[in-house]
C-alpha cells in the first residue's frame, strides 16, 4: 500500500530532499507523477526533460531504500565504546600497632626484705617509679632526704609518714603529698599482711 504524497513530503523533508509534484489536473503529460530535488535544486529522483516521470510507489522506495542504506552506514561505522577499566583497588591498611600496656599491680613483689622499686617511666628531669612496702619503716636516726622534690601517692594498703617537725598522718589508698626537695622525712610505719604499693614522682 502506498503512503499519500504528504507523508512522501515528510519523508523527503527527512532526507534534505523536496518532493515535485505534477500541476496537471488532467490526464496526459506528467500527470500524476514525482519528483524528487535536493537542496540546492539538482534533480535526484523522478525528473526528466519531459517533466516529472516517478510513480508515488517508486518515490517510497528511493526514500526508503536511502534511510535503510544510511542507518546501515551509521550502524556500520559507529565505535563501540569500551567500558573504561575499573580504578586501582587502594592499596590495603596497615595494621594499627598494638598498644604495650602494662598494669602497675601486676606481678607485686613479696618486698618483706625490703622496699622493691621499679622505674615505671622517666625523661625531661622526671621520674616515675613504683615501690612496693611491706612493713618496713624509716629508722628514727636515719631520715630520708632527696635532693628533688618527690610527689608521692598510696595506691594500695596504708602508711604513716611524717615530715620534720609535723607529726605523723596517715596514708592510705587515695591520699598524696609532696616532698619538697631536703626535707628530712620518715615512712614511720608500714600495713603488713598485703603489700603498700606507692606511685613516685621525683623532678629534678
Amino acid at each position: 500500500m502506498t503512503i499519500d504524497k504528504q507523508a512522501l513530503r515528510e519523508m523527503a523533508k527527512h532526507r534534505g530532499l523536496t518532493l515535485k509534484a505534477s500541476r496537471r489536473r488532467k490526464p496526459g503529460g506528467d500527470f500524476g507523477k514525482l519528483g524528487l530535488v535536493d537542496a540546492a535544486g539538482k534533480a535526484v529522483l523522478g525528473i526528466g526533460n519531459a517533466g516529472l516521470e516517478a510513480s508515488d510507489a517508486e518515490v517510497e522506495t528511493f526514500l526508503r531504500d536511502a534511510t535503510r542504506a544510511t542507518w546501515k552506514s551509521s550502524a556500520g561505522t559507529a565505535r563501540i565504546r569500551k567500558a573504561p577499566p575499573p580504578p586501582p583497588k587502594p592499596p590495603e591498611p596497615k595494621p594499627a600497632p598494638h598498644l604495650k600496656i602494662a598494669n602497675l599491680f601486676a606481678r607485686l613483689p613479696a618486698a618483706k626484705r625490703a622496699e622493691a622499686v621499679a622505674t615505671l617511666a622517666e625523661g625531661r628531669g622526671a621520674t616515675i617509679e613504683r615501690i612496693v612496702s611491706n612493713g618496713q619503716a624509716t629508722p628514727a636516726d636515719a631520715p630520708m632526704r632527696q635532693d628533688h622534690d618527690e610527689w608521692v601517692i598510696v595506691l594500695q594498703g596504708e602508711a604513716g609518714l611524717r615530715i620534720e617537725d609535723s607529726a605523723e598522718a596517715a596514708l592510705r589508698p587515695g591520699d598524696h603529698i609532696l616532698i619538697a626537695a631536703g626535707q628530712r622525712h620518715w615512712v614511720t610505719r608500714i600495713a603488713t599482711g598485703e603489700p603498700t604499693v606507692w606511685l613516685a614522682v621525683r623532678f629534678r
